[in-house]
């Protein structure tokens, strides 16, 4: 699933209602969740490539969920603002990555679109460069996930996700 590491808990987090509201220019904001935590699993490699590894990643990660009501409680929006700092781990040799994300996504129900901006992925080698780069606007369709706007390189998204600029950079 695309972008599912931390979309996973963001929609389990969207479930958990938790603090205040605002209101401003006839719309309310209710913060739904907020939260830190860690996580850790792994993603078979041979899936993406000829690896015969594993990827053992684990992190950290905080996330803020916003709805956003019109004046006659319609859900207007979702927005979520997540922050992800992970280390990802070739199980046969090792040999780590780090990987980070800095995202602001918007889920506007109205016009079906979903919108990310930010860094959504940024993997750097230590003294070696970007492995990835998934940064800068792309908007879609929520339901298909059509691309309507893109901005900047998304790598992670036209590779099916992260999995696969992850195996490659920890075969390397």
């Amino acid at each position: 699933m695309l972008y599912a590491r931390f979309l996973g808990t963001a929609l389990l987090g969207a479930l958990v209602l938790a603090a205040s509201a605002g209101a401003s220019n006839g719309k309310t904001r209710v913060v739904v969740d907020r939260s830190t935590s860690g996580y850790a699993d792994s993603v078979d490699c041979s899936e993406f490539g000829p690896y015969d590894f594993e990827n053992h990643f684990g992190g950290t990660q905080k996330v803020s969920v916003t709805d956003v009501y019109g004046d006659d409680g319609t859900l207007l929006q979702t927005v979520f603002h997540i922050q992800l700092d992970e280390t990802e781990t070739n199980s046969k040799t090792g040999a780590t990555l780090p990987l980070k994300g800095r995202l602001h996504e918007v889920w506007d129900y109205a016009s079906n679109t979903r919108t990310l901006t930010g860094i959504v992925y940024m993997g750097n080698v230590p003294g070696g460069g970007t492995y990835t780069q998934d940064t800068g606007r792309i908007t879609m369709t929520r339901d298909t996930r059509e691309v309507l706007f893109l901005a900047g390189p998304h790598e992670a998204f036209f590779a099916g996700g992260i999995d696969y600029p992850v195996c490659a950079a920890l075969a390397g």
